[in-house]
């Protein structure tokens, strides 16, 4: 048991940094996060929080993340999203409550979103994220962050993104300082008819190298079947995803295969009202 709790340790301080792989989701995954200039349901909380102007009715989705196949440690990440229209005017606001990690290590995120119009075919949002760390053998800090986006339709299918995160520059701990990611994305989409979406995503995060992300999603079967696949680089890897369900309620499942680890389930369930 103990060199499987050191072996989750490993991966955690060496594939992701601390409050890294956040940006997620199961309908995400599927499409490896390409998904700034998308973002047209409640994980625009993660990913880019104009684009919960989009969202015309109460949607809530919720998945659990099971990294690596949990490395014999429960190594997860789990979430649950809410997205509120309020009215044209005052826009869409949004809330989601994460947590990742192992017991011996847990990191907890709580998030409040609003995405409003400016003008037309233009959106804007922001994200302030309340940031928790707890360690067993140093502790637990607390931080907040603020995110910042911004979508626009550019031509009739044409969407791009843009989103800012972590743009204060948060920092964590006393005697041992952790910097939280701070990133920049630029996004779009294009839509050549409904069910059918093309995304690609450029990503740089402080400190590391550029990413290349791409993703897919077609609808085979409205509502009963769609499947979705995609991309990503630094590290490379491949990830597949499947939605079924009826009018407001699916079920989503993607899986991502990393090159060197065990494969990375995720779990989702997205309902609206």
């Amino acid at each position: 048991m103990k060199k499987i709790l050191v072996f989750s340790l490993l991966i955690c301080s060496f594939c992701f940094a601390v409050f890294e792989d956040m940006e997620t989701g199961a309908r995400a995954d599927g499409m490896a996060n390409a998904m700034t200039a998308v973002a047209d349901d409640a994980s625009a909380i993660q990913f880019n929080p104009a684009g919960l102007n989009q969202i015309e009715n109460i949607s809530v989705m919720s998945f659990y993340k099971l990294l690596f196949g949990g490395v014999g440690a429960n190594l997860h990440n789990v979430c649950f999203d809410l997205a509120y229209p309020i009215n044209k005017k005052a826009g869409v606001v949004g809330v989601s409550l994460q947590e990742k990690g192992i017991s011996l290590n847990s990191e907890r995120v709580v998030t409040f979103s609003h995405g409003i119009s400016l003008i037309r075919d233009i959106t804007f949002g922001y994200s302030i994220r309340g940031y928790s760390l707890y360690q067993k053998d140093f502790g637990t800090g607390y931080n907040v962050g603020l995110d910042l986006g911004v979508m626009t339709r550019v031509y009739k299918r044409w969407q791009a993104g843009l989103f800012v995160h972590n743009i204060n520059n948060p920092k964590l701990g006393t005697d041992v300082k952790y910097n939280l990611p701070r990133l920049l994305n630029f996004g779009v989409a294009y839509r050549p008819t409904m069910g059918i979406t093309s995304s690609l995503d450029i990503s740089k995060e402080v400190g590391k190298p550029t990413r290349i992300l791409v993703g897919q999603e077609f609808q085979i079967i409205e509502n009963y079947l769609t499947v979705r696949a995609g991309m990503q680089t630094e590290p490379i890897r491949f990830a597949f995803g499947l939605r079924s369900g009826m009018k407001n309620i699916f079920i989503d499942y993607a899986v991502t295969i990393h090159q060197d680890l065990p494969l990375t389930h995720n779990f989702g369930i997205a309902v609206s009202f």
